[in-house]
């Protein structure tokens, strides 16, 4: 990504910094915590990257980076604003994903729009399934204890909502260990969890199939 590129912002983006510009520093936040966990990792997934405005943290201008999502305006935006050497952003369904191979895999503000059941189990053994053996996986969502305090419109979307035991055995599943974090709006703790707005979970080292 060229540092001297003029950032073109998207309608909805535009939108959104508008109406409530805060918002955009607590989701700056959780991607410079993503970053943070993943520092050591050669390269980068990121299952719902949308317009891409935190892949710049994610592969600090030297990893490999691939973002995936299901928007099409929203990758077009990430391509034109983002891309680059090594930097690439990819519209898709990554329910059906399987590069493999990547260090770490990231995926904030997604599993909550996904449907319990099938859909839900699918999206985790993507994560399982593209990352190395040891790598590092970093799931972020509402806490389902938030709910009250969403928007009609967040609501509507949020489908499968979690709290922190739920999360971090779903997470157990499939990683041999998982470290779950509190975030209240731009502030990482290890804070009680009922009591925190939005959840990490950070698994590391994957568990093998048994076979």
């Amino acid at each position: 990504m060229q540092s001297e590129k003029a950032i073109r912002l998207s309608p909805h983006m535009a939108h959104n910094i508008k109406k409530d510009p805060k918002r955009l520093s607590f989701v700056l936040a959780r991607y410079a915590f993503a970053a943070q966990i993943t520092e050591n990792c050669e390269s980068i997934l990121e299952l719902g990257c949308s317009e891409g405005i935190g892949a710049s943290m994610l592969h600090k201008g030297g990893k490999k980076y691939l973002g995936l999502d299901l928007d099409g305006a929203a990758v077009k935006a990430a391509n034109l604003n983002f891309a680059g050497p090594g930097v690439r952003f990819e519209k898709g369904n990554f329910l059906d994903f399987k590069e493999g191979g990547f260090g770490g895999v990231v995926s904030l503000d997604v599993i909550e729009h996904i449907l319990f059941g099938e859909d839900e189990d699918t999206f985790f053994r993507v994560l399982v399934d593209n990352v190395v053996d040891d790598g590092v996986c970093v799931v972020g969502t509402p806490n389902i204890t938030s709910t009250p305090y969403a928007s009609p419109e967040s609501m509507k979307g949020h489908v499968n909502m979690f709290d922190s035991k739920r999360l971090k055995s779903t997470m157990e599943k499939h990683f041999k260990t998982v470290f779950i974090f509190s975030m209240n709006d731009e502030i990482v703790h290890t804070g009680y969890y009922p009591m925190s707005h939005y959840l990490f979970a950070v698994g590391c080292s994957k568990l093998q199939k048994e076979g």
